[in-house]
């Protein structure tokens, strides 16, 4: 049985587009409509009105509260496929990221870049590339550090040799 090259792989997995499913919110991002206006205000509604999650009273909390359709936009990237490396914790890490600061930063009416995993896994000296991790030190290293965009440090799949 013939195994297809990793680079062809990954190259075809970054190719996809994100398809929206039916729980997917369905306005483009960062568009200038009131409609977005509305999603952005009640997304960061929570942060305004209260200083920690534990102020807010439990019958204000919905039952389904998903960033994949907030007021009909969706503020989640892509979905990423991991290849051959272990590094679901960065990937999950980064997404989470990704999304958190299209809510912090979704007035500016802009697409948000999108973080680089990889760049992630190669230079916090807390976890092991390829070989597994804790998010949690993740996110010590970007608190501490910082993180650069996909575009600086594309996902390669790999976090030795070249």
């Amino acid at each position: 049985m013939q195994t297809e090259d990793p680079a062809v792989v990954l190259d075809k997995a970054l190719k996809k587009k994100h398809k929206k499913n039916k729980l997917s919110g369905q306005g483009k991002y960062g568009e200038n409509t009131p409609e977005f206006e509305k999603s952005y205000i009640f997304a960061q509604s929570w942060a305004k009105k209260y200083k920690s999650p534990d102020e807010i009273p439990d019958e204000l909390v919905p039952d389904v509260y998903d960033f994949r359709n907030i007021k009909g936009y969706d503020y989640t990237g892509a979905v990423r496929d991991q290849l051959e490396c272990g590094s679901c914790y960065t990937l999950s890490f980064i997404q989470t990221s990704d999304a958190r600061l299209k809510l912090k930063y979704a007035h500016l009416k802009k697409e948000m870049p999108s973080a680089s995993p990889q760049f992630t896994m190669m230079c916090n000296y807390m976890n092991e590339g390829c070989e597994g991790g804790w998010a949690i030190f993740n996110g010590y290293f970007t608190e501490t550090g910082q993180l650069s965009t996909e575009e600086c440090a594309p996902y390669k799949g790999r976090s030795k040799g070249d």
